[in-house]
């Protein structure tokens, strides 16, 4: 039983220290830099622009000043029609 359970604790080990190496990598290159900036990178420049309808004034007049003007939703988009 005893190999066995050594194995495993090397096996385990082994990846646990790989997993550091990648965080390492990663921290050292730059991955971890501007993140805010990174979450906003999967939306096109008009789904900033899209109006919803359940958005506070305020929040809307922050979107308009720092997006432009809100266009209307097409079909299947926030807050657009299916018919």
């Amino acid at each position: 039983m005893f190999p066995y359970s050594l194995a495993v604790l090397f096996v385990i080990s082994g990846m646990g220290f790989l997993m550091m190496g990648a965080y390492l990598w990663a921290f050292l290159t730059g991955q971890f830099e501007d993140l805010d900036k990174q979450a906003l990178l999967i939306f096109e420049a008009r789904d900033f622009r899209l109006a919803r309808e359940w958005e506070l004034p305020t929040q809307c007049a922050e979107r308009i000043e720092k997006y432009g003007p809100p266009v209307a939703p097409g079909p299947g988009e926030w807050g657009g029609r299916w018919s």
